[in-house]
């Protein structure tokens, strides 16, 4: 199972008027970090993945194990002061419309019917705020299982050669049987 992000990020793109064209993943979000811009373009988000954590294994007869996931939208808001208003509160005011309209975007959707769970939220916070900007994590979870087809053993078994008969000898001591037993040729 491949967790493809560029799914999420089209989607949040697509879906949230409010970034324009400003949505991303997770290596712009890392570059941005390192940069002090001087006046960069407000509101933007980065989608990454956060965790993958798998649950235990069954391993009985057949390889079954379901994985969660952690993904993130971290959201940037230049913090504007007009007005004589100094106080950042029309920051506070775009996290309420980030929030609708990420929800709106990703709550109970799927770019993978079938293989992955429908997103819920998982949680919310700052992760950084300064007199210029305010980062927000937006936390979201999904969920997805892996079967036998994710696993070495079906890539080995596949390189085997078709097993189409058997030519058994068996002495006194067991059942005896000479020939061959055919299989059927699906």
């Amino acid at each position: 199972m491949i967790l493809h992000l560029a799914d999420y990020v089209q989607a949040v793109r697509d879906r949230c008027p409010i970034f324009g064209n400003r949505v991303a993943g997770a290596v712009e979000w890392a570059a941005l970090s390192l940069l002090e811009e001087e006046a960069p373009d407000y509101p933007a988000a980065y989608v990454c993945l956060e965790n993958e954590q798998g649950r235990d294994a069954n391993l009985n007869c057949e390889y079954k194990q379901s994985v969660d996931v952690s993904l993130a939208v971290i959201v940037v808001i230049g913090i504007a002061y007009q007005d004589g208003e100094h106080r950042g509160q029309a920051a506070l005011l775009q996290v309420d419309t980030i929030r609708e309209q990420l929800f709106k975007a990703l709550l109970f959707w799927t770019p993978a019917p079938g293989i992955l769970e429908k997103l819920s939220f998982d949680g919310a916070e700052v992760i950084r705020l300064d007199a210029a900007r305010m980062v927000y994590r937006f936390d979201f979870k999904t969920k997805y299982d892996l079967g036998w087809e994710d696993t070495y053993q079906s890539v080995d078994y596949a390189s085997y050669p078709p097993f189409k008969e058997a030519d058994l000898d068996l002495n006194s001591n067991e059942v005896k049987l000479n020939g061959k037993i055919l299989l059927k040729q699906e």
